[in-house]
């Protein structure tokens, strides 16, 4: 509006409230301001506002242009003047909501003046704005190139005319009269939607006021009765028990899962319902954190609660705990088994192998022929068979052990999702923990399988070397000497 006269003018002041925007700023007489160019001044707001410029000099000489004013009229005011005088000029708009349309010529300043409101006056305004314009309005902004909006207030470009409205206000509040008893609703006849900013950008000023005014309503539309008076807002939610709440209205932070409680409830469905089943879950769970602090996980027992309540499968939902846990516990228990399994069969191992060998020592002591000759060619072929026979019952014992984890691991997912079409993805990554148990006995079990293997290997590494070397005929060594000495002569 000030764009092509900002080099005439000085002192430039906005003001700007919710009714009434006011500039004051002045220009000497010796270089005054064209009538075209206070008309052209006037033109550029809509006709809905009603604009009057006033101005006046020290010696309290005054004059009033409006869309009336004759040029001829204004140049006699002019031409009056001496050229030392400096002209003091105020302009003002009392703008009107016309066509669902309002005006807001400084947006700094109009935010301004409804941020520092308490936050009864500001609610109440708002009320009075979306009463006026019958279910949706459109801020027309002149100085801000930045737009945002909500599901009934647009705050977009002057130039801008066209909007896309798919939200029916109007049922949304009755659903919210039928399912809710808000006292103060015919005096602030908003919905948490008149506040939920969908297109936003960095910086807004009005983000913190709107977030407070959604989860506000929202708690008041969740609530079986509710009321705002006096700066503060009081709850009762009626449920498997009767919970009360007071809180004070400039204290109430923005709480995004209210509002996604709030809209679950109204969008679809029996409002009444969905709102009984809400209100049960959000009692038991304030008995452990406060209403205002409501998160994801109610959100998703909410859900959850409902979908059992659809598919009236209320005591599959109440056993789901007790069986998940009992679960858990079985896996558990089997995975400990399994870990130490190999183990046990290592330990087997290990004193047939022994036993073995001992058996050997004795027939050979209780035989004709000396001690010194026990280890013959063909004691040492037979023991080297044993310790291979230990090598594929290790790697049987090995297989069956990944077999049975595999067969666990199988049963614990066939749970999961046994329960998908009752449950929600949050409900069930809540039950199961996420899968942190499971995964943490997959490393467990991992590396209790690779440690007893290891173990294993080493075992039947070091008796293969210790036979070969108390043995009167060797087998193994000889052999890989004469294929490395083979090797050797082809290179």
């Amino acid at each position: 509006m000030f764009e092509e006269i900002k080099n005439k003018i000085s002192d430039l002041v906005e003001k700007e409230s919710r009714k009434i925007y006011e500039v004051s700023f002045s220009f000497p007489a010796a270089v005054p301001l064209e009538f075209q160019e206070l008309f052209d001044m006037i033109q550029s707001v809509p006709s809905r506002d009603d604009i009057r410029i006033y101005l006046f000099t020290e010696n309290d000489e005054r004059f009033t242009f409006n869309k009336s004013t004759a040029e001829a009229e204004y140049n006699s005011f002019i031409g009056e003047l001496l050229e030392d005088e400096q002209i003091f000029v105020k302009l003002e708009i009392n703008k009107e909501i016309q066509n669902r349309h309002f005006s807001v010529y400084c947006f700094e300043q109009f935010a301004e003046d409804l941020i520092r409101l308490p936050i009864e006056q500001a609610l109440n305004a708002f009320s009075l704005i979306l009463n006026e314009s019958e279910g949706y309005i459109v801020f027309d902004l002149f100085d801000n190139r930045n737009i945002f909006f909500t599901k009934t207030m647009f705050f977009i470009g002057a130039n801008n005319q066209e909007v896309n409205i798919d939200f029916d206000r109007e049922q949304r509040l009755q659903e919210c009269r039928e399912t809710s008893y808000f006292y103060n609703q015919d005096h602030y006849e908003l919905l948490p939607d008149d506040f939920k900013i969908i297109v936003g950008y960095e910086g807004n000023p009005f983000v913190e006021l709107f977030q407070k005014f959604e989860t506000i309503l929202s708690l008041c539309m969740l609530a079986s009765n509710s009321s705002i008076l006096r700066g503060n807002l009081k709850l009762q939610i009626l449920g498997q028990r009767s919970v009360e709440y007071t809180y004070d209205l400039k204290d109430i932070e923005g709480n995004p899962i209210l509002y996604k409680v709030y809209d679950w409830i109204y969008s679809g469905g029996s409002s009444i319902d969905k709102a009984l089943i809400a209100r049960n879950i959000i009692c038991l769970h304030c008995k452990y954190e406060p209403l205002l602090r409501l998160d994801s996980k109610v959100l998703a027992a909410i859900l959850s609660n409902y979908n059992l309540y659809l598919k009236e499968n209320v005591t599959q939902y109440l056993e789901l705990k007790n069986k998940v846990a009992e679960f858990i516990s079985g896996i558990v228990s089997k995975t400990g088994e399994y870990a130490t399994e190999l183990l046990d069969k290592f330990k087997t191992n290990l004193i047939a192998i022994f036993g073995f060998l001992f058996t050997v020592i004795i027939a050979n002591i209780v035989s004709d022929q000396p001690l010194d000759n026990i280890f013959t060619r063909d004691i040492t072929a037979i023991l080297e068979l044993v310790l291979a026979g230990s090598v594929v019952y290790l790697i049987i014992s090995f297989k069956q052990s990944q077999y049975q984890m595999k067969k666990v691991y199988d049963s614990y997912e066939e749970l999961k999702q046994s329960y998908d079409q009752i449950l929600t993805d949050d409900d069930i990554k809540e039950s199961f923990q996420d899968d942190k148990i499971i995964m943490d006995m997959k490393k467990t079990v991992s590396k209790s399988q690779k440690m007893y293997l290891s173990i294993w290997i080493c075992f039947l590494v070091i008796l293969l070397v210790c036979l070969e070397r108390i043995s009167d005929n060797p087998i193994i060594f000889p052999f890989i000497g004469k294929v490395v000495n083979g090797v050797k002569s082809v290179l």
